[in-house]
Formats: structure tokens, C-alpha cells, sequence
């Protein structure tokens, strides 16, 4: 579940009105300290929480609390969700690993001068030079979060918002018909279900999710992503449940 308490400001947990001198670790571990601070007799947040509350390996979580990887937008998302950190703290800790990303990433522009996008980083600056076989070859090998202009649903909050996200990806992903669809899924979808999803007001059956997003080229850690959205909004149809399962409650 999430293991947030209350909702702070990242402002006063990092006691500063300037918070681009702090690193994302940094950001991190004051939260977690101010948390704890005000745990009282409650069990102290460690890197296990967090990471069972995320979703993500603990040496991941690990890595990132010490500053030894900037995580990815997705992964920082999940870590700030888990914390119950508050949209408008998430959205500027994600300013923070824009930063702290361009200025770790190699930097690389092509022939022309261009900037070129690489595994580590959003926004890169450099002298011109050419990108070597290696880093050309690791640049394919990377699928950026959302991939290639993918709709990002990490910022969905209802069931109708999810819906028109699914129209989107849809449309990202060629518009294939319902008939192909159908092919891709290997039957677990049909057209008369795919038409109920991208028109119905309610919470898509899970496995037809799934099959439906993987249907329209969405996989690996932007799959991830959807799958977390779909748990959190299943969460918030159970009042009972929803504290249970990893930011459902965080607003």
C-alpha cells in the first residue's frame, strides 16, 4: 500500500523555497526522514517499503535513494506515488531528474550539430561529434517511456479519462481494425468486446486490457505503467481495498 501518512509540501521537507540545489536522492531521503520523523511508534519506511509499495526491484529503489542512477520518469513516478507525495511535489521532483539527467548523460550531436536523444537523457548539449556503432546500437536497444510518442497515462484518475487514454493508444498504435485486433490477441479479445471497452464507462476487465494494449504495440515498462493505472483505479472502486495496493489513495 501506499505508506504516505499526510501530505507535505517538498518545500517545507527540504526546508528551502529553491529546491534545485538537491539532487532527486536527495529530494527522496528528506521525505522519507521527514515521514519517519512523524511516524511516531510506526515502523520506519525502509528501502523494502518502498519498494513493494512501487512495484520495482529494492535494488532499484536502493540505487536511486543513494544517487547512484537517476531513475526513469516512470520509476520516480511509482517511487513519489508510493511516498503519497502530492501532484504538484511529483511534478517538481520530475524537473529535478530532467536536470540532474542532462547533466549526467553523455553528451552527443550528430553530423549536423543536432541534438541527439540517448538512453540516459531527455536533453543533452555537446560538441559535435559523430554517435559511435556502440551508442547507435544501445539507443535502438532502449524503448523510451512513453515509447515514440506513446499517451502517457500515469496522470488518469477515473475510468472515463482511462477510456479516452485507450482511444489514444489506439490511434498510436496505426488504428488497426477490430478485425486485426482480434488476430493480434489470439482470439482473447473480440470485436464486440474492444468496441464495449473503447466506448463503456466502466473499468475494462483486466486480462482484455492487457491484451488490447499489447495489441496496439505497448509493452515493457510502458505496459508496466498502464498496469499500475488500471490497479489503482480497481483500487479506488474499493474503498476497502484501496489502502492496501501501492498509490492508490495518493492524489
Amino acid at each position: 500500500m501506499a505508506i504516505i501518512r499526510r501530505f507535505p509540501v517538498l518545500e517545507d521537507v527540504l526546508e528551502t523555497t529553491d529546491i534545485s540545489k538537491h539532487t532527486v536522492a536527495e529530494a527522496l531521503r528528506a521525505w522519507i526522514e521527514y515521514m519517519n520523523a512523524r511516524g511516531g511508534d510506526e515502523k520506519r519506511i525502509g528501502v523494502r517499503d518502498i519498494a513493494d509499495a512501487a512495484g520495482l526491484p529494492s535494488s532499484r529503489v536502493s540505487n536511486v535513494l543513494t544517487g547512484r542512477q537517476v531513475p526513469r520518469r516512470d520509476e520516480l513516478d511509482m517511487i513519489c506515488l508510493a511516498l503519497g507525495m502530492g501532484k504538484d511535489s511529483r511534478v517538481k521532483l520530475q524537473g529535478l531528474r530532467l536536470h540532474e539527467a542532462s547533466q549526467r548523460a553523455p553528451s552527443l550531436r550528430n553530423e549536423s550539430g543536432l541534438l541527439v536523444r540517448t538512453p540516459d537523457s531527455e536533453s543533452i548539449a555537446a560538441s559535435p561529434r559523430l554517435m559511435t556503432a556502440s551508442e547507435v546500437r544501445r539507443q535502438r536497444s532502449v524503448q523510451p517511456v512513453p515509447a515514440f510518442g506513446q499517451p502517457d497515462p500515469i496522470q488518469v484518475s477515473s475510468v472515463q479519462e482511462l477510456v479516452l487514454a485507450l482511444k489514444a493508444v489506439h490511434v498510436w498504435g496505426g488504428a488497426p481494425s477490430l478485425r486485426e485486433l482480434e488476430r493480434r490477441s489470439r482470439t482473447v479479445l473480440r470485436r464486440s468486446t474492444i468496441s464495449d471497452m473503447l466506448r463503456g464507462e466502466s473499468l475494462p476487465d483486466y486480462e482484455r486490457y492487457v491484451a488490447f494494449l499489447r495489441a496496439c504495440g505497448v509493452d515493457g515498462h510502458s505496459l508496466d505503467t498502464w498496469v499500475f493505472v488500471w490497479r489503482r483505479l480497481s483500487a479506488l472502486e474499493n474503498p476497502k481495498v484501496a489502502p492496501w495496493l501501492p498509490g492508490a489513495t495518493a492524489s
